[in-house]
């Protein structure tokens, strides 16, 4: 009336170790890589909201005939100066 399961159900040791030594490499293989790609990323992103910030500038002498002075910083930017229309 009363089975016993057999022992072999499971994974070995040596199963278990091949499996992680596995997945230790591909680990190793896709992750510098990744990184590389999201550092890569960082820098086009950088470079890509300095140029919209040298085009703002650019964009703010010609409609005001001179670059923003020092005092006014980044709102100088983003809004209107008191004699523009």
């Amino acid at each position: 009336m009363y089975k016993r399961f057999p022992r072999n159900n499971g994974f070995t040791l040596l199963e278990l170790m091949i499996v992680l030594v596995i997945i230790g490499l591909l680990a190793g293989i896709i992750g510098p890589n990744l990184f590389k790609n999201l550092e890569k990323s960082e820098k086009t992103t950088a470079k890509s909201q300095i140029d919209a910030l040298t085009k703002a500038i650019d964009q703010y002498r010609l409609d005001n005939g001179s670059f923003p002075d020092n005092g006014c910083g980044l709102n100088a930017l983003l809004t209107a100066p008191s004699g523009a229309n």
